[in-house]
């Protein structure tokens, strides 16, 4: 049965390790209540011990992007716990080292896909009736720098990333698309890059966490007059697509 309960509640995905678990403890940190995101339970798990400990109100959820079971039952829990969502953050992603499109396979672009556009997809579309329960709902896609044309076009060296920068490049139209859709509610959709940020995901190069997070955070609590259908780097400036 649904809490009464004023809190605002967030879901994460990926949110076990690197900049979804540091967003994670960014929003806790404000007294948001956090569902941690996380495929494998264990992991999950011991995340969720590490902020609870600093007594941050998190929670545990299993949820895999891929598998649409795990959306379903995590659409579940939440109805039944919480009744709506106010924050859905779309942080879950994978990245790879690529060849030159011409030596990629159809199976290394599907791979990206998968999680980059289409996870993000399933799991907005499964929430987006809860997010609607929200009296202020907000939607961020954690998207990258390499899914900007500006970006590419800006570089004296190209860098061949096709199967992840048209993952990301998709993700920033349903952002966009999205936001148009939802105008005149009360939910906002945006998008946002962390940066180069130092995770497994970059081998550890690139800034801090913190920074990485900060442009979710800044999105996940934008004000009533806020933006939408917009693009943030990690400086929480807006950016051109």
């Amino acid at each position: 049965m649904a809490t009464a309960d004023t809190t605002k509640i967030a879901l994460i995905t990926g949110a076990n390790k690197g900049i979804g678990f540091e967003i994670t403890k960014q929003l806790a940190q404000k007294g948001i209540h956090v569902l941690l995101g996380s495929r494998d339970e264990a992991r999950g798990k011991k995340a969720v011990e590490q902020l609870t400990t600093e007594n941050l109100p998190v929670s545990l959820i299993i949820i895999d992007v891929t598998n649409q079971s795990t959306i379903d039952a995590a659409i579940n829990e939440v109805t039944n716990k919480y009744g709506h969502l106010d924050i859905l953050i779309n942080n879950s992603g994978v990245y790879v080292k690529e060849p030159r499109p011409s030596e990629l396979t159809v199976d290394d672009i599907r791979h990206n896909f998968d999680v980059n556009f289409f996870g993000a997809f399933s799991v907005t579309k499964a929430f987006l009736p809860l997010i609607r329960k929200s009296t202020a709902g907000r939607i961020v896609n954690v998207s990258s720098g390499l899914s900007s044309f500006h970006f590419h076009e800006s570089q004296a060296n190209c860098f061949f990333h096709l199967a992840y920068s048209a993952s990301k490049t998709s993700l920033n139209m349903l952002t966009y698309q999205l936001a148009q859709e939802l105008k005149k509610t009360t939910i906002k959709v945006n998008a946002c890059t962390p940066g180069l940020t130092a995770t497994d995901l970059t081998n550890f190069h690139g800034h801090s966490v913190e920074i990485g997070a900060k442009s979710s955070v800044f999105l996940a609590t934008l004000p009533d007059d806020g933006p939408t259908g917009k693009y943030f780097d990690e400086n929480c400036q807006e950016h051109a697509w």
